[in-house]
């Protein structure tokens, strides 16, 4: 890396300041050039336009990670392949395969989702087309001010999965929770420095909602667990283990209640 920002003759930044904080860490002097999510469309295409005209050589950098893992960096690199300029990777932090590492979970199949969605119904909507995915591992990047939040739902949804959140790996407030959801869920909400550090996640899924062979409403199917013993509340959260959805087991459950009296 040193030796990359050495011997280039511009580098393009995520943040100009950040970026000038390790370059006087090594005393390297080099031009700088801002290139985030806010300008990066336009800024790909002058950074491309000046190495074509002035053959020059451009390193890039992100604030903390690899760029264009949930950083800018993806239009620039595309723009410069399309110019037919050769890329060259240079081996970084990611803290995906660094949390991988450590979260002791069979990682020989995963799926990297980035940031999920803020609003609640949307969140929600994404954990269930993670779960159906397949996929057995899935990886998340979460802000410290949202981390609670996001295991809370993960608890609420997936009930007694595996999760190990890591805070900020290899820096200051470094710290790994590890455990089911509602034991991890409860670390977060005893620490009171919780909102400190960068998050990634990494869960255990649970297996696809089971698809019946022959569509069965919520209503009937919990009638049908009542009647194997189950009261009507948990017949309400078997319902939402299948796959149904919460607003459709509790709709089912309060007409199962008015109808046979519970």
């Amino acid at each position: 890396m040193r030796q990359a920002l050495e011997e280039c003759n511009l580098i393009a930044a995520e943040d100009t300041r950040v970026t000038l904080k390790l370059l006087n860490h090594f005393d390297i002097k080099k031009p700088l050039t801002s290139c985030h999510r806010h300008n990066e469309d336009s800024r790909a295409q002058e950074i491309v336009a000046r190495m074509l005209d002035e053959d020059i050589t451009v390193a890039l950098t992100c604030d903390a990670g690899t760029p264009a893992i949930s950083d800018p960096g993806n239009q620039l690199v595309a723009a410069a392949w399309d110019a037919g300029i050769t890329v060259v990777p240079i081996s970084g932090p990611s803290a995906t395969v660094t949390a991988l590492s450590i979260s002791g979970f069979d990682a020989r199949e995963f799926a990297f989702y980035g940031f999920l969605p803020r609003e609640k119904k949307a969140l929600r909507e994404k954990l269930d087309s993670i779960r159906n995915s397949g996929v057995p591992i899935a990886v998340m990047y979460e802000s410290p001010h949202r981390i609670v939040k996001l295991v809370s739902e993960i608890a609420e949804v997936w009930p007694g999965k595996r999760l190990c959140v890591c805070c900020d790996l290899t820096k200051r407030y470094e710290l790994v929770y590890r455990g089911a959801s509602h034991e991890v869920l409860a670390a977060l909400n005893a620490n009171p420095n919780v909102e400190k550090g960068e998050y990634c996640l990494v869960a255990e899924v649970p297996e696809p909602a089971a698809s019946h062979e022959v569509e069965m409403s919520a209503d009937l199917y919990m009638l049908a667990r009542i009647m194997e013993g189950m009261d009507e509340n948990e017949a309400a959260e078997a319902a939402q283990e299948a796959g149904y959805p919460r607003n459709a087991a509790y709709k089912a459950r309060l007409a199962i209640k008015r109808r046979f009296d519970l």
